[in-house]
């Protein structure tokens, strides 16, 4: 629009093989379901408490559930401010680290993004996927176009909590759905792993050089290598 020509999307990229290791947390998987949230905590724009309020419809259905919650902010504030017949379901892990998330994802059934938009993309669904773990996301764009429109991961209605509770009850009572979304999604994070992005932005660079010079690249995931 702005300097002619056709541009070229190349998306995000994700390593994915970071998040193939299988090793859970300790004292997982358990005999209930076990949800998963990583975000900041006390940024509203992030969905938490959406997902805090659909908890209740969620345990009336599930007693057994368990809401794993990781991410900065004031784990103390949050604890305090659970109502009481939803605290004993929440585990509030506060700030983990890269190792920590890539086990939080190999504990959870399923992983809930609630955020309420403002997002450009969607690496934490990726992550997910790429772990093998199922995603249920509220509806905006930027999380529908990553999870191919419901095809790759589950949807529910943005800031909806009674939606998001009624699309969960969906996959908690339906394995075959679940596992046709695990697969689902561990395909769609290979189109954006590492390896393929690098490949698309050195045939960006190919298509602006002289006929005949070629793109040295290393598609290890882990640096592109050397441009010239």
């Amino acid at each position: 629009e702005h300097v002619g020509g056709d541009a070229v999307l190349i998306p995000n990229g994700v390593n994915c093989a970071a998040f193939a290791d299988p090793d859970p947390l300790p004292g997982y998987p358990r005999s209930g379901p076990t949800l998963f949230f990583i975000g900041r905590i006390d940024e509203p724009r992030k969905g938490l408490p959406t997902l805090l309020a659909a908890m209740p419809r969620i345990i009336a259905e599930h007693p057994d559930v368990q809401l794993l919650v990781a991410g900065p902010g004031d784990v103390a504030e949050v604890h305090a401010e659970l109502p009481a017949d939803v605290r004993d379901h929440v585990v509030l892990l506060g700030l983990v680290s890269e190792r920590d998330k890539v086990r939080a994802f190999h504990s959870a059934d399923l992983y809930i993004a609630p955020q309420l938009g403002g997002e450009s993309f969607g690496i934490v669904l990726l992550e997910s996927m790429a772990a093998g773990t199922p995603v249920l996301a509220s509806d905006i764009e930027a999380f529908a176009k990553v999870l191919e429109y419901g095809q790759a991961g589950a949807l529910f209605a943005n800031e909806d909590s009674a939606d998001l509770a009624a699309q969960l009850e969906v996959l908690l009572t339906s394995d075959e759905r679940c596992e046709a979304l695990r697969i689902e999604g561990f395909r769609r994070s290979r189109e954006f792993d590492w390896a393929s992005v690098a490949r698309d932005v050195v045939r960006v660079y190919e298509a602006v050089l002289q006929p005949g010079v070629k793109v040295e690249a290393d598609f290890s995931g882990q640096v592109f290598g050397r441009f010239g």
